[in-house]
């Protein structure tokens, strides 16, 4: 009797004590490692990380300096874009009321320029114009020309997948060249495939929102390497992009892909790092 009385008064302790959270379950996913090439320089080629699980998808981003400065996340399951600044120790992230608000933002200060224009000489006029096509990459304003995918008829084996040949032209231009094989060559595809044509989207109507502002505009030009992913069908296992003399800029080869557990805290913000809002969000 003396131990049963004994048990029922450590009852109400036992039921206070909180039990230690239990830590995320991995999930399945894959891990892709591309080897980044700069021919102008003799720096060592750069290994860059994509790991994706689910809908999500988190690739680092390559630096000059070859340091690891920077990542990006894409939260398909929350259909959110979240750009990461290692050095800052920051993230920032851009969603459906991000871009809202900062096209609003870009909108008004078209009104407040073109309204400052309507007094301002010819001359005048056609300078500021110049100088914000300048600043625009040279495209005109009200939009940026699209680019168009070309499938060359080239069929060969590179680094180990068959592959055809891909051009991307933009005004008369191939501005880049893939070599893309079919989704099931690349181990993890099945798993990879869903994240990466959900960035594509997410990407394609981020593009085509900014495309509509003219200052925007023209800095979209070779900013969205998954514009033609769909198009397609495969993974580019070879990416090269050229300058405008037709000079090789940059080379991106697929070196691995590996099934692997992940840690969901992945595809979050590291802890610690601070949010920095777009346009004063």
């Amino acid at each position: 009797m003396r131990k049963l009385c004994t048990l029922l008064l450590l009852i109400p302790l036992i039921s206070v004590v909180p039990l230690p959270a239990a830590a995320p379950s991995p999930i399945a996913g894959v891990i892709l490692e591309l080897e980044i090439t700069d021919p102008s320089t003799s720096d060592a080629p750069q290994v860059v990380r994509t790991l994706v699980a689910g809908q999500n998808l988190r690739m680092g981003m390559p630096s000059d300096t070859g340091a690891n400065e920077g990542e990006m996340i894409f939260r398909g399951d929350r259909r959110e874009m979240i750009a990461i600044d290692h050095e800052r120790r920051s993230y920032t992230v851009i969603d459906q009321e991000t871009l809202e608000s900062l096209m609003g933002q870009m909108s008004e200060a078209m009104r407040q320029m073109e309204e400052a224009m309507k007094n301002v000489p010819p001359e005048q006029r056609a300078m500021v114009e110049e100088m914000m096509r300048g600043r625009m990459g040279g495209a005109a304003p009200g939009g940026t020309p699209p680019s168009e995918l070309r499938n060359t008829g080239d069929r060969a084996n590179q680094h180990g997948y068959p592959s055809r040949r891909y051009e991307v032209v933009r005004e008369g231009r191939v501005t880049s060249e893939m070599w893309v094989t079919d989704w099931e060559n690349v181990e993890g595809s099945d798993l990879a495939r869903p994240a990466f044509e959900g960035v594509a989207a997410f990407v394609k109507e981020l593009m085509t929102a900014l495309a509509e502002n003219p200052l925007l505009a023209g800095a979209m030009v070779n900013v969205d390497p998954y514009a033609h992913l769909t198009e397609m069908n495969g993974f580019p296992v070879v990416t090269r992009d050229f300058a405008d003399d037709g000079s090789l800029e940059t080379e991106a080869v697929l070196r691995s892909a590996t099934r692997t557990d992940l840690d969901p805290a992945d595809f979050e913000p590291p802890a610690g790092y601070a949010r920095q809002d777009i346009g004063g969000r």
